[in-house]
Parts: structure tokens; C-alpha cells; sequence
């Protein structure tokens, strides 16, 4: 199968299995990002008290740890889910958000990170800084390129995770026994940066195909970064899909935001398929 297969099976999949992510995530997006897994098909869950947060991460498919705006509450929330996530062998997400502006949160995030999520999905200075375990991040901006980020990408790769870098064009890299594999996608709308929460809100998607991924039959064929590199590239498509087609019909960032979700809603197996990718293989793991 080729990633356009793997796509479309991915995408009935989630829609069929309606997977609970757990988002701990920035307050600034929450709305937006619970109203983006349901639109794609998944069912979204805010839960970011540190009392609730082990019992409802036993029940969560997927899980999105996300320090945009962090509490104290969310970094120990983000802890007890992270624990019985990774108790339960379950994949999830991390989105290094400001990595590097402060070093409490660099440190917070570096933990996180040391506790073995299945995929870093963030844009280029994020990436870089986290391979780097330093940081030049300013906010949600990045200073860097996508092409910049891809040496990053591959050494986290190495480590086992899948490392999605956001940008004009977005770059998922992951490696198994063949090598490295670096999936770039183009497209999108220039009205993404003026939406807030475009991207927390794909690393919400992300963790809710991550799970769909360990349940669909037709991907245990994989390796486990192959699988959850086959996912978070989906996430991507879908997302890409939804963006373009709502860029046809928005007038500006208030129109396309409600556009988006109907084209996340809407989105078919042939609509992913269309979008334009790059697929390279490298080196090896």
C-alpha cells in the first residue's frame, strides 16, 4: 500500500472508531480544537486537572500534551496522563509550544519529551530546539525554515520518534530498518496563521489518527514508527485537504475558520489523495 491508501483507510478508520483524545492543551484553543476532532470524526475530551487526569488518560485513545498557556494544574495533569499512557503502550502526542522562551517551560517540555512520545509535532524552531534540547523559539512563530528543521527532524527520528515539522509546507520524518523517511506535503490556505489554534488543533488530529492507527488491521503490518509515521502524514493530508478547500470559499479568517471545519467534515479518501506529496528515503535507522 502507498501513503495515499494508507490515508483513506486511516481516515474511515477514525471516523468508525470515533477516538477519545485526552487534550491538555492551551486554554487560548481548547474550543477550537475540540470543535476540529469532531469534525474530523474524533471525540474530544479538555480534561486538565491533575485529579482526573490518570483515570480519564486510562480510558483515552490518544493523548495531545500541549504547554501553550501551562498551569500548574496542566504540568501535573501532563505528568499522570503521560504515565498511564506510557503504562499502557498507548501513542502519544507532544507539541513543544515556545520551546526555549523561558526555561521553565524548556525544561517542563525537555521532560516531557524524555518520557517517550510517538510523535513532536511542531513548527521549525521548536523542532530544532528540541533536537537540540536549546532553544530560539519566539511564541508560536518560528524563525526557522521547514528545510531548516529536517537534519532536527531525522535526529529525533533516530530516537524512535516521529517528528512532524509545520511550515508552508509541512514535513513528517520517521525511520525503520529501510532508513530514514521524510513525507513532505504542500498546500494549505494563507489564512491559516491568521486563525488561532491551527496548529495545536493539528496536533490534536494527529494524536486522534495515532490511535486510530494501533486498532486498524490494515496498518499492523508496520513498524510502529512506520505505523505512527503513516498517521501523523494523514493528520497532515486531512488537515491540508480541508485547508485548501476552504481557502475556495472564505472571504477572510472568520469565514475560512467555519469553511475549515465543514472541509474537515467532509473530507474523502479522493480528496486526500489529491494532495501534493513528496516522499524521500535516506541513510539508515
Amino acid at each position: 500500500m502507498e501513503l495515499k491508501d494508507y490515508a483513506g483507510t486511516l481516515l474511515e478508520s477514525l471516523r468508525e472508531r470515533t477516538p477519545l483524545v485526552h487534550c491538555i492543551v492551551n486554554t487560548v484553543v481548547q474550543q477550537f480544537a475540540a470543535n476540529v476532532l469532531l469534525a474530523a470524526g474524533a471525540s474530544p475530551a479538555m480534561i486538565d486537572h491533575e485529579a482526573d487526569a490518570a483515570d480519564f488518560a486510562g480510558i483515552a485513545d490518544g493523548l495531545l500534551i500541549n504547554f501553550g498557556t501551562p498551569t500548574s494544574h496542566q504540568y501535573l495533569s501532563a505528568d499522570a496522563a503521560i504515565d498511564t499512557f506510557n503504562q499502557a503502550g498507548k501513542p502519544w502526542v507532544l507539541d513543544p509550544v515556545g520551546f526555549g522562551i523561558s526555561a521553565h517551560r524548556t525544561s517542563r517540555i525537555v521532560r516531557a519529551l524524555n518520557s517517550g512520545p510517538a510523535v513532536v509535532r511542531g513548527n521549525a524552531s521548536e523542532v530544532i530546539g528540541l533536537a537540540q534540547q536549546s532553544g530560539s523559539a519566539r511564541g508560536t512563530d518560528s524563525t526557522h525554515s521547514v528545510d531548516d528543521a529536517l537534519g532536527a527532524a531525522a535526529s529525533l527520528a533516530q530516537t524512535g520518534i516521529v517528528a512532524a515539522v509545520s511550515g508552508e509546507s509541512d514535513a513528517i520524518v520517521f525511520a525503520d530498518d529501510s532508513g530514514t523517511h521524510t513525507v513532505t506535503i504542500t498546500g494549505g490556505s494563507p489564512y491559516m496563521p491568521s486563525v488561532i489554534g491551527t496548529g495545536c488543533s493539528l496536533g490534536a488530529l494527529t494524536a486522534a489518527y495515532a490511535a486510530a492507527a494501533a486498532h486498524t488491521p490494515q496498518t499492523q503490518d508496520l513498524s510502529q514508527q512506520a505505523r505512527t509515521g503513516m498517521a501523523a502524514a494523514t493528520a497532515h493530508l486531512h488537515f491540508t485537504s480541508a485547508a485548501q478547500s476552504a481557502h475556495k470559499r472564505a472571504n477572510g479568517p472568520g469565514t475560512f475558520a467555519a469553511h475549515f471545519l465543514d472541509g474537515l467534515y467532509a473530507a474523502r479518501p479522493e480528496d486526500l489523495a489529491r494532495i501534493q506529496t513528496t516522499w524521500t528515503t535516506g541513510g539508515t535507522a
